[in-house]
């Protein structure tokens, strides 16, 4: 009698700086057989290209890397290969990294201080398309989404760096990125990252958005 062939393990790539952090997750996972590290890097540039190279099921990415963030770095991963599931992994316990990294494509937030049952539990549950939260900033994300609902225009731009203001300031006024860019001597790039960061912070998804948020807070050009 035939006995079903065990399901495969679910391939994970680390993206962390510290070489002591990806040491410690190996040997916290290294126990569990439907799990396998299948590489590891150091800063966004070798993990984008070791998804390329690897093609893991799901990336433990860390916020804070030494060449971009790890909001940057999970979309240009996400948008290389869109069927990888991102778990983030890191110290930060900030609710509004956690907006921020669900809106650049994350499937899962969780703080280093877990141990490795609830590391590898939520690579199963990201691993199978499931959404995953942090126990301890549950109570934190809600109060989040409920003040931002109720805030009004001109608050919600008061989230927003100056720089930031500036530039959906001249959003408003129908400006490409280029014209933003060289009304405020930025790259073009620049300013698309600039919009990226705004967008999340807004929670909002198109420029029209962003010009009708600045129009409704009454707020006059800034210099």
């Amino acid at each position: 009698m035939s006995t079903a062939a065990a399901p495969k393990p679910i391939r994970v790539l680390l993206i962390d700086d510290s070489p002591i952090i990806r040491l410690g997750l190996r040997s916290a996972l290294e126990d569990y057989t439907d799990i396998t590290i299948v590489g590891e890097a150091g800063t966004a540039a070798e993990g984008i290209a070791a998804v390329a190279e690897q093609k893991p099921d799901v990336v433990l990415l860390d916020l804070h890397l030494p060449d971009k963030s790890g909001f940057h770095a999970c979309r240009e991963l996400l948008k290389l290969r869109p069927q990888t599931r991102v778990l983030i992994l890191t110290s930060n316990s900030n609710e509004r990294n956690v907006q921020e990294a669900m809106a650049a494509g994350a499937q899962g937030y969780l703080l280093k201080d877990n141990d490795g049952a609830a590391l590898a539990a939520g690579l199963r549950s990201v691993a199978a398309g499931e959404a995953v939260l942090d126990p301890s900033m549950a109570g934190q994300v809600l109060n989040l989404v409920k003040r931002r609902h109720g805030l009004s225009a001109a608050e919600k731009l008061g989230q927003l760096s100056f720089q930031e203001r500036r530039v959906v300031a001249l959003l408003s006024e129908g400006m490409t990125n280029k014209q933003i860019g060289e009304q405020l001597g930025l790259t073009e790039k620049t300013v698309k990252n600039y919009l990226a960061t705004i967008f999340t912070k807004l929670n909002i998804e198109r420029r029209s958005q962003a010009a009708a948020l600045f129009v409704e807070s009454g707020q006059s050009g800034i210099s």
